[in-house]
């Protein structure tokens, strides 16, 4: 039960739910790669010129696998280190924005409009 605890966040999002914390981001990072390395991106891409930014792509590429490779949940010590939320919770003591009295704040709900209503893409393959 405490492990579940953790996996709800500040916010009420379920880490589940974000692709995120189920490595669905980093596992596609892992197949873009793998690809590229299949088809010999870097080497076409010396050999035939073009792609001037490819090695700007790479750099980027390896900073989003750094900044979405795992996350545990922020209850767990993971998640956004700068989340108002968190933040927020941490200082009053509350286990999520919902047991708050100035519930639904406007970081609350500027954040559940760009993040709550877009499903899991997991969801609809059945997991």
């Amino acid at each position: 039960m405490l492990e579940e605890r953790k996996l709800a966040g500040y916010c009420g999002m379920y880490c589940s739910a974000c692709a995120i914390h189920t490595g669905e981001i980093k596992k596609a990072i892992a197949q873009l790669r793998e690809l590229m390395d299949i088809y010999e991106l870097a080497r076409v891409q010396q050999l035939f010129g073009g792609l001037e930014e490819f090695p700007q792509f790479l750099k980027v590429l390896g900073d989003l696998e750094a900044m979405f490779g795992a996350c545990v949940g922020c209850k767990a010590g993971g998640g956004w280190p700068n989340c108002f939320m968190r933040k927020c919770c941490v200082e009053k003591s509350l286990e999520s924005c919902y047991e708050c009295d100035k519930m639904p704040c406007q970081e609350l709900l500027r954040f559940q409009k760009r993040h709550f209503l877009y499903p899991a893409p997991h969801y609809s393959k059945g997991f």
